[in-house]
């Protein structure tokens, strides 16, 4: 995919000039004390990112070791999902109900997704920790937070300086290293409920010698996590209801699944009786989702991290850092839905039951075969549906272990004159398997269901193989339960391993040219340099998942790779002493989506000493990741629009010709006057979503301006006001079903292929499409907008010191655009997408005493802008207002203690019905925006020696 022209000219130009500039010799002659002092290394990685959001030329914002401390953090995912910046992409809650993605922890700058937020540690790139063929993002369970020594934020496009999936920006983590003596850490906490226990320990130990340090670090993990059941406010599962008959929904009420613990045939259970739904847990037939679900995902995590670093001579160093990290989640979900007509049988698909009721064992003679019979359902085949929640296998669940080892090496040389090299090299490897529970055998199901007598009394399965492996005859339509024999017997193993490799290779070359613009200024510096970076993964599910004979959603095969080459250059401009000119360009040749261009202009304008303005035009590439291409597919069940629905004889236009050249569809319309789907039909158009080498890479142009303001007549007071808008083109996305249907029979019949390029599969019988199956493609026009406000302040008080500290983020817009059907999203306003947050840290030191304090704000928000579907009182979401307390006392310099509560006022997170588009599964609201744990207290010690 080639970016546009002007792009390409323009970052050509750029890579053109930089390094030219950087080929032209060194003066040999010193500089002056003053240009001396005005000299720092420019770095392509890593050092880029500097410490504070108030003396860089881009925004950062840094979270330091005090407000890790200050607010308790033990998981990085919960610590940077506070800041108004970043919303949680993945979380303990949102990946609650995901088989492959429980136990996840990822971020997303502006809410962009975790594929364009760019995860370094230390400045190098971190292996993604998710699976393969769900998608692309660090783990960040995999880094403790106590080894944590800051981490800066830099928002903005930075793929010209850091390469692709920079477009939201880049988090940098930068850990501990290089410490002598021992530090130990331990740090327990629990709920006011007295549940969501959690134990952290870390004991780290270094030592310097002459001619470097050595360290060790290992720490261990417990969180236990939440079920749905230990809250009032999730316990019973909620839906909004009509309860005056306007077709607007306004009350959430008990409603249940139809999918019940026994057997249920149309209106009866499996005893006879008529199943009854009422909004009483209690007294309803329904099934409750929330008695099993997970809420928060339950951790333990295990971590392992060394290093050393040595000077090799006075002008060269070399360090090496190796960690390894392993964390096991296990996430419950209710026990498996069991639809027997059409998950066993395929009825849906054309399939027969051949289960007739007046002769079957399971009916005849029975109340519900009796009732059956008297209301005209004569065949299985005829009933409406046969439902029931297969309890006897078990809660529902995935258990993962994802194991996640990575090595970083430097080299680093200073020559003279001011050049400075850097080689730099890192390998990691995440490990997935996952182990699933509950599924069923839908082959051995329908085996187990073909039945004879056995002539002692009871009954065997009719297939004489099946029996000899061992068939059992099971009755999924009995309220009495399945036998644990037939448990036994139709119990699916399944589960997938998985595994992602990264290796990066980085040399840069900076220092200073012998030349500036003007006089009196320090000369341009420069930096320019080759990295060389390859990503491959791949992901093998169970046999039985492969192919589709479990209940789980299918899961096909992952496996690819792609690597890239980059040239980068930057260029460091100073013009006056009041301007500052900043320039970076990128090219990559990548070996999945070609020839690619990206380039920055950052301009510092320090107007005083005390006023000063920044801003930076660029362009950013997020290339298409290894799921992207070659994700095997997961199977899908949602609703896909037919654009054949409808078309009858007279119907016009390429769609219906198209249609009509179907035999199946002609059929229809010549018997029945008209194509028109049943509801059954409708409903089940299933089909995997994958990944595709055809997806090119997203493009995007970004834009900040802001300002510093550093008053000298009050000291200690810092301002900065920045404004962002970011609009991303060809955002790849999974192409809509709807969609693919659309495309294909929008064609002109003479080109026109019934299979869609083999992505749709129709039942040659009916017509109607059984398989609509989608990849990575293109989609979207992105757009985001918004100013970040930052204001800190320190000072003497009493007898102590006061620092006061507000970040802010107030969001002006948010679309998404269908790049073919030109709709908009507008999202901004919505619960994951708050007008304004913010966060108001305060901390008092007196003597050996501190008091740390934060209130974080999550404004009002809605539902749904374009809302229709509930009332305004259930689409509005009250603002939510969180306070944090840490109380700290230092014996000496070798102990200090703490005791913190979170959520002081113990704030209940807002209801969200399954009707809500932000609910996450087994909240009954959302653990993205909000708390769902209630007031927390939390302790710890920390020993250095």
């Amino acid at each position: 995919m080639k970016t546009t022209s002007l792009n390409s000219l323009f970052g050509k130009s750029l890579l053109a000039a930089t390094i030219a500039l950087a080929a032209q010799p060194l003066s040999a002659q010193e500089t002056s004390d003053a240009s001396e002092e005005k000299v720092e290394k420019i770095l392509v990685t890593g050092s880029l990112i500097r410490k504070g959001s108030f003396d860089t030329t881009t925004p950062v914002k840094t979270v330091d070791a005090s407000d890790i401390e200050g607010v308790g953090a033990v998981n990085l995912g919960d610590l940077l999902g506070r800041l108004p910046s970043i919303v949680g992409d993945t979380t303990s809650a949102s990946s609650n109900i995901s088989e492959q993605d429980s136990g996840l922890n990822t971020v997303a700058l502006r809410n962009l997704g975790s594929s364009r937020t760019l995860v370094l540690v230390n400045g190098q790139r971190y292996v993604s920790g998710m699976s393969v063929g769900s998608g692309y993002g660090v783990d960040l369970n995999s880094i403790p937070t106590a080894m944590i020594q800051r981490i800066d934020v830099l928002t903005g496009g930075q793929s010209a300086a850091y390469g692709s999936d920079a477009v939201a920006g880049v988090v940098n983590i930068i850990l501990k290293k290089n410490f002598d003596g021992a530090i130990f850490d331990v740090q327990t906490g629990v709920s006011g409920e007295g549940d969501k226990e959690t134990v952290d320990i870390e004991f780290s130990i270094g030592r310097n010698f002459d001619s470097g340090n050595v360290w060790a670090s290992l720490g261990y993990s417990d969180d236990e996590g939440l079920m749905a059941t230990d809250r009032d406010f999730s316990r019973v599962h909620k839906n909004a209801v009509d309860t005056d008959e306007d077709g607007i929904l306004d009350t959430p009420q008990y409603v249940g699944s139809s999918h019940v613990r026994g057997g249920r045939i149309d209106k009866y259970n499996g005893d006879g009786s008529l199943f009854t739904r009422t909004p009483d847990v209690e007294t309803s037939d329904a099934f409750n989702f929330q008695e099993y679900r997970s809420m928060l995902t339950p951790l333990k995590r295990m971590f392992a991290a060394s290093g050393a670093s040595m000077d090799l001579s006075d002008a060269s160093r070399f360090d090496v850092t190796m960690n390894y990290s392993r964390v096991d989640s296990r996430a419950r979900f209710e026990p498996i839905p069991l639809d027997t007509r059409n998950n066993i049988f395929k009825l849906s698909r054309g399939g027969t039951t051949g289960i007739d009721i007046a002769t079957h064992p399971w009916f005849a003679g029975t109340t519900l075969g009796e009732n059956l019979l008297a209301d005209g359902i004569t065949s299985l085949d005829d009933a409406s549906l046969t439902f029931r929640r297969l309890y006897e296998f078990g809660d529902r669940g995935a258990e993962n272990t994802r194991s996640t080892f990575r090595v970083a090496a430097n080299f680093e040389h200073d020559f003279d004159n001011y050049m400075y090299l850097r080689v730099s090299a890192t390998h990691g490897v995440t490990d997935q398997v996952q182990t699933d529970y509950g599924d069923i055998n839908l082959e051995r199901a329908r085996y187990a269901l073909d039945v004879v007598d056995d002539g002692q009394g009871g009954y065997m399965c009719a297939d004489q193989i099946a029996r000899i492996s061992g068939c059992v005859p099971f009755n999924p339509f009995a309220l009495n339960g399945i036998s644990n024999d037939a448990v036994d017997y139709l119990s699916a193993d399944t589960g997938l391993k998985g595994e992602v490799q990264q290796t990066v290779l980085n040399a840069t070359l900076s220092g200073e040219l012998d030349f500036s613009v003007t006089d009196n200024v320090m000369n341009i510096g420069f930096a320019s340099g080759i990295e060389y970076r390859e990503e491959k993964g791949q992901e093998t599910p169970d046999p039985l998942r492969q192919a589709g004979i479990a209940r789980g959603n299918q899961i096909a095969k992952t496996k690819g790779s792609f690597d890239v080459v980059d040239i980068f250059g930057e260029l460091n401009i100073p013009i006056v002493e009041q301007l500052n000119i900043n320039l970076a360009a990128r090219y990559g040749d990548y070996s999945s989506v070609g020839e690619t261009f990206n380039w920055t202009v950052n301009i510092d304008a320090p107007i005083s000493d005390s006023f000063r303005l920044r801003g930076a035009v660029a362009t950013a590439v997020r290339a298409p990741n290894v799921s992207d291409l070659f994700a095997g597919g997961a199977a899908t069940s949602a609703i896909v629009t037919d654009p054949c629905n409808g078309i009858d004889a007279a119907s016009t236009g390429n769609i219906a010709e198209n249609c009509r050249s179907i035999d199946a569809i002609q059929r229809r319309i010549d018997n029945q006057g008209a194509f028109v789907l049943t509801q059954v039909e409708s409903q089940n158009t299933s089909g995997l979503l994958s990944g595709s080498e055809d997806v090119g890479e997203e493009k995007a142009d970004t834009l900040t301006a802001g300002f510093v303001f550093i008053p000298e007549q009050i000291d200690g007071l810092q301002l900065s006001v920045d404004y962002y808008n970011i609009e991303i083109d060809d955002a790849i996305a999974k192409t809509d079903r709807t969609v693919i249907l659309n495309r294909c029979y929008s064609q002109s019949p003479s080109n026109f292929d019934p299979d869609c390029g083999g992505l749709v599969r129709r039942d040659g019988r009916t017509g109607a499409a059984l398989d609509v199956n989608a990849a990575s493609g293109n989609e979207n026009k992105i757009e985001t907008a918004g100013v970040d406000i930052d204001i800190s302040y320190e000072t003497e008080l009493g007898s102590g010191d006061l620092y006061v500290a507000f970040s802010g983020n107030y969001l002006d817009k948010y679309n998404i655009t269908g790049i073919e059907t030109g709709d908009t999203q507008y999202l901004a306003g919505e619960i994951l997408f708050p007008e304004i947050r913010y966060n108001l840290n305060v901390s008092y030191t007196i003597d050996k005493f501190n008091v740390y304090w934060q209130m974080r704000y999550w404004d009002e928000t809605k539902d749904r802008n374009d809302n229709s579907l509930i009332t305004e009182s259930l689409n509005t979401i009250d603002a939510q207002y969180y306070n944090d307390v840490r109380f700290s006392y230092q014996f000496n310099e070798n102990a200090n203690t703490y005791l913190g509560v979170k959520n002081v006022f113990d704030e209940q997170p807002p209801l969200l019905t399954a009707d809500h588009k932000y609910q996450q599964a087994g909240t009954l609201s959302n653990g993205t925006a909000y708390d769902l744990v209630g007031r927390y207290f939390y302790a710890g010690l920390t020993l250095s020696f």
